[in-house]
């Protein structure tokens, strides 16, 4: 519970930041609860994900860049870049090395063959690459508001959507107990 709790900080910050004063404020909001979220994290497990420290690496270039020059374009782009990068690592995976989908659920779950864990890799490959888009559309398209809302509330629930909708995927490939080697 602590571990998400810890994962909205930044988030939560970033809603209020924006509320309490406009992007400029929320982007502060969020790098600070960032860095304080990190060194909890590291406190606590002594150490911090590949995931978690290219999500913190890449707000604290895309924040500075907003803060220091003005320009909200960098910090509307950080969610595009991200899922960009998250989808072009489950696109080399899916073909080369150990799919990275498998490396993130670790020992959590396990699928019966490989193809399974490639299949289910190009998934969340397509899901990236489409929420890069998303969040390019939103951003260009609408107010400012209407992007910091679908950051906020719409980005979470549609990536838990996605999640119950692997479910079915997952269960019915799931290796047996016996099976696990």
């Amino acid at each position: 519970m602590l571990k998400l709790l810890i994962e909205f900080i930044p988030l939560i910050a970033f809603f209020i930041g924006y509320k309490v004063g406009g992007i400029f404020d929320a982007t502060l909001y969020t790098l600070v609860a960032t860095v304080g979220s990190t060194a909890i994290t590291l406190l606590l497990k002594q150490k911090v994900s590949k995931v978690h420290l290219i999500t913190n690496v890449l707000l604290l270039v895309s924040a500075s860049l907003t803060l220091f020059s003005g320009n909200t374009t960098f910090i509307k782009m950080k969610p595009t870049i991200l899922y960009t990068i998250f989808g072009f690592a489950f696109f080399i995976t899916s073909f080369k090395w150990e799919p990275a989908i498998k490396l993130a659920l670790g020992t959590a779950i396990q699928l019966k063959e490989d193809i399974h864990w490639i299949q289910l890799n190009i998934r969340f490959m397509w899901f990236f690459f489409t929420m890069a888009v998303v969040n390019e559309f939103v951003w260009r398209t609408f107010p400012e508001e209407t992007w910091v809302n679908f950051k906020v509330f719409g980005a979470l629930p549609i990536t838990i959507l996605f999640l119950v909708f692997q479910l079915p995927y997952l269960i019915k490939y799931k290796a047996s107990d016996s099976s696990v080697q």
